[in-house]
């Protein structure tokens, strides 16, 4: 693998994407990874593959690797012996080789003498789905914050049992304090910044609970009481710290994909009808997405295999 490879972001998602397809096509149990590294039988050194899947046949273990290639010029041959030599090297049981542009009729021959299962990937319309793919739209659900002031009350002896209303604070950071500075200072040379006491608040609380979805946003104001041991830095030195007020203006709301910007594929081998796979992905959340996949010619929904990868409620 060449290091412009190694560093082709396309290239890293389509061979992600191959191994998400092989995941949600396989029966229960399988473990697909990738990329995936396997030790060479003959040299002793780990060798890069695209990705593995690992199952069990009975009682043994079976290693089958996927390599990928996503090019403009039909492959040959040649890629196909490679790919021979080294599942012979690392000990593969078995090998899938995946081209975006096809393979040519001497490498299907040259395969099936190998032993090399051959699938194409290519992309197909809406009109073309199964129609137990056809979901119209998806929606995910962003959650969206911003600091609306932050009060400072500052340390007070014998106030253990006070809890000041954010209207009792001595004084409000300016507008444009850096929320990432780290103005706060504890023992031991500690300090954090306004986000980290943010961070704090969402691992404590749920700020979001009884907000509605795609409705209007709440300002509300957590109190965290700090012991007389941190400072914060203000214009005038730093100054004992009692109370942090901190407001934030929060809201969740929607984002659309529709079928029509979802991404709709084909995969198969050589003369079977092969699967198709619709993937919704999020434009603004990286890695957000929600897959459907099933044979092309499937007629139940029991051979419909779903998979995604989003937050669950405890992730914020």
């Amino acid at each position: 693998m060449t290091a412009q490879r190694r560093n082709d972001a396309q290239w890293r998602e389509f061979e992600k994407l191959i191994a998400r397809i092989e995941a949600d096509a396989g029966p229960q149990g399988i473990v697909v990874k990738s990329p995936d590294r396997i030790r060479c039988k003959l040299t002793g050194r780990l060798r890069e593959v695209d990705a593995t899947i690992r199952t069990k046949a009975g009682t043994a273990e079976m290693l089958i690797t996927i390599e990928c290639r996503r090019r403009t010029k039909v492959q040959d041959v040649t890629w196909l012996e490679q790919l021979a030599t080294k599942r012979s090297s690392i000990g593969a049981d078995h090998t899938i080789a995946v081209s975006h542009s096809g393979f040519s009729p001497e490498a299907e021959t040259v395969a099936q003498h190998l032993g090399i299962t051959l699938r194409r990937i290519a992309d197909v319309q809406a009109e073309d789905l199964n129609p137990l793919l056809g979901l119209d739209v998806v929606i995910f659900w962003h959650k969206g914050c911003v600091c609306t002031g932050v009060g400072i009350r500052t340390y007070r002896p014998n106030e253990e049992d006070v809890r000041p209303e954010p209207d009792e604070i001595d004084y409000v950071l300016p507008s444009d304090t850096d929320l990432s500075a780290p103005i706060f200072h504890g023992e031991a040379g500690s300090s954090w910044s306004i986000n980290s006491i943010w961070r704090e608040v969402q691992n404590s609380l749920d700020p979001y609970a009884e907000i509605e979805k795609a409705a209007p946003p709440i300002t509300r104001t957590a109190r965290i009481r700090y012991p007389g041991t941190v400072t914060i830095d203000t214009l005038n030195g730093p100054a004992r710290l009692g109370f942090v007020f901190l407001s934030t203006a929060r809201w969740i709301e929607p984002e659309f994909v529709t079928i029509e910007e979802a991404r709709k594929l084909r995969y198969n081998g050589d003369g079977d009808v092969g699967i198709q796979r619709v993937e919704f992905s999020s434009a603004r959340t990286k890695d957000w997405r929600i897959s459907i996949q099933a044979p092309a010619d499937t007629m139940s929904v029991d051979d419909l295999r779903t998979g995604g990868n989003w937050p669950n409620s405890d992730d914020g």
